[in-house]
């Protein structure tokens, strides 16, 4: 099926083999934006210099992969799990504040903060790796588990659109955390994205599936997998 009868990420399809796959909490489709969509009309009028845009595409690509991880936990929170209402709940001031809302996750000042972090990118990578009719099979339509499920379907399931761009997305945002608290910024941070997009495209040049990247790279940054032990 063309992605264009079935797109998961704007949510043009009801249901998926008799499964209803748009979780309950999100707003009408003729009322839903997604991330791009917020985004573009939040810095409509920045001026359009490269020093200015330049950041700002940076910024906006982090707080978007932070929200397709959070938007199920804004919903259970009893937010409005849209993705102008995160940029209004998580200004830059809420990065330094351990009085954000409990539903970002990642900051130095969250205890277990990044823990959780991958553990929400560890739920798209499933979602990634599944069919979305047996990924949402598995949980009861219209529990919070089922709206969590059919959410990340739609975002990282192998039939939507912005799957891909959107693994990348988490992906770069967990690979800038830095340990201790913080993320990389500037020149660093722009290695650090050429040294994944290096990364995802040596994958697909040997022939392993786009849809595989995020797990690949949550296995390999695994803190267990490095962890000392003393003899």
């Amino acid at each position: 099926m063309a992605n264009g009868d079935n797109e998961f990420a704007r949510w043009g399809a009801a249901e998926f083999g008799g499964i209803p796959t748009r979780p309950s909490w999100l707003p009408g489709t003729d009322e839903y934006r997604t991330p791009e969509e917020d985004w573009a009309r939040l810095t409509s009028r920045v001026q359009p210099f490269w020093s200015t845009r330049a950041p700002m595409a940076d910024i906006g690509q982090n707080l978007q992969a932070r929200y397709l991880l959070a938007a199920p936990s804004m919903a259970a929170s009893g937010a409005t799990p849209s993705f102008s209402q995160f940029l209004t709940d998580y200004p830059q001031t809420m990065a330094t504040n351990p009085a954000y809302p409990a539903y970002v996750a990642g900051s130095a000042y969250q205890p277990g903060g990044l823990d959780e972090l991958r553990r929400r990118a560890r739920d798209a990578a499933r979602a990634s790796a599944q069919a979305p009719g047996i990924y949402l099979s598995e949980a009861a339509v219209g529990t919070p588990e089922w709206n969590k499920r059919a959410w990340l379907s739609s975002q990282f399931g192998p039939d939507s659109a912005q799957a891909a761009s959107n693994q990348m997305r988490v992906a770069n945002l967990l690979a800038l955390q830095r340990q201790g608290g913080g993320a990389y910024r500037g020149r660093m941070a722009d290695a650090i994205r050429n040294a994944m997009g290096n990364l995802y495209q040596q994958r697909l040049n040997v022939g392993e599936p786009r849809e595989s990247f995020l797990d690949w790279y949550l296995s390999q940054t695994d803190p267990q997998r490095y962890e000392w032990t003393s003899s």
